[in-house]
């Protein structure tokens, strides 16, 4: 099947009507319809129709099955939803439909990180799915953290009960999703409802994590296990936006003093074996309680300052192994401590630390 380009007229595979590819974001495409709205779509879920048509292909609907559910709200051990056919090899993870729990509008959202071949963690890529686990519509806007700003990668609408297919990413992509951004708009369509409030939500992601199994777990969602975030439970957001930047800087200071007075590494090595490395995460989330306030340079000098505290801990301990776990992101910090490396520790070693375990962000340094 030929691919779809920007600018070719489409029609979708799996789902009623088409039209022009806008853009494409990844192996996403966003096809507008003759509303002039965006649709985020798989871009192999997008069949280009030859301009000399002068039809569009008729849509043929997927089949479904009904769901059972127990009386518990649990689906029946033998019940299994319908199947979709794939136009290639590649199978989606098969999804559990949620049934609607009647007087139960509390809403709850999550994401889910779904690997595409367990067998191969860290070598092959993972699914992001939505998950709308309410009574509620959701409209939604998916973007990621760039530089001082952020950058949408989807938005759409996901009906009650639901999941939708977000976006495909590769193992080398993980660490760009260290700071998520979900804003979220509820409300229903044919009936009425409590308003909820418009929430946007900040998710920090650990990249280590898509790299052991033990990360991945079973749920009510899917039948594959997945890596599991609550955005939104039970009405109340994982972290909303709107406390006073006066209050989080004076907070930050604070704990910025206390920090510098105790001059202790960030995490205790004290439980480690002798022969295990000592982590000592460099992250901002890790290291400060908020960023509100703060400039990229305050950051940098504090995660730097961090840094040299914790060789300076180590400095007599010929041998010891220290990873500094900095993510990938723009590479600044990174550059900054090999640049620290390079001329005020010159007879420390150190080199790139396990990418299955660490990912792409993290350097470990050896003490001589």
């Amino acid at each position: 099947m030929k691919e779809a380009r920007t600018g070719d007229r489409v029609r979708f595979l799996n789902a009623q009507g088409g039209g022009i590819v806008r853009r494409i974001v990844g192996k996403v495409a966003y096809v507008e319809d003759t509303d002039g709205f965006e649709i985020p779509t798989p871009l192999k879920e997008c069949v280009v129709v030859d301009e000399k048509d002068s039809f569009m292909p008729s849509y043929k609907p997927p089949k479904t099955s009904e769901v059972s559910t127990a009386p518990n709200g649990k689906m029946s051990p033998d019940t299994k939803p319908a199947q979709k056919e794939e136009i290639d090899t590649l199978v989606r993870p098969q999804l559990r439909t949620i049934a609607p729990i009647r007087r139960n509008d509390k809403l709850n959202v999550l994401l889910a990180f779904v690997p595409m071949d367990e067998k191969q963690l860290g070598q092959k890529p993972y699914e992001l799915y939505l998950i709308n686990d309410s009574n509620y519509t959701l409209s939604f806007l998916y973007s990621l953290s760039e530089g001082s700003g952020h950058r949408l990668r989807a938005a759409g609408t996901i009906e009650p009960n639901m999941q939708i297919f977000v976006e495909e990413i590769a193992p080398s992509e993980v660490n760009e999703l260290e700071r998520i951004r979900l804003q979220l708009l509820a409300y229903k369509v044919n009936s009425g409802f409590e308003p909820k409030p418009a929430l946007s939500v900040e998710l920090r992601i650990d990249g280590s994590k898509f790299f052991k199994l033990h990360s991945f777990v079973e749920n009510d969602f899917f039948d594959e296990k997945a890596l599991l975030y609550n955005i939104v439970k039970d009405d109340l957001p994982r972290h909303e936006i709107g406390v006073s930047p006066t209050d989080l800087r004076e907070a930050m200071q604070a704990k910025r003093n206390s920090d510098i007075q105790q001059a202790k590494p960030t995490r205790s090595h004290s439980a480690k074996p002798d022969n295990q490395p000592i982590e000592i995460d460099l992250h901002a989330h890790a290291l400060l309680d908020s960023l509100a306030g703060l400039q990229p340079k305050d950051i940098l000098d504090y995660q730097l300052k961090t840094f040299r505290q914790a060789l300076e801990a180590h400095k007599g301990q010929k041998g010891c192994r220290i990873v500094f776990i900095h993510g990938k992101g723009e590479g600044v910090l990174r550059k900054a401590i090999e640049s620290e490396l390079r001329h005020k520790y010159k007879n420390y070693t150190y080199q790139d630390a396990s990418f299955r375990e660490y990912g792409f962000g993290a350097t470990m340094v050896t003490i001589h």
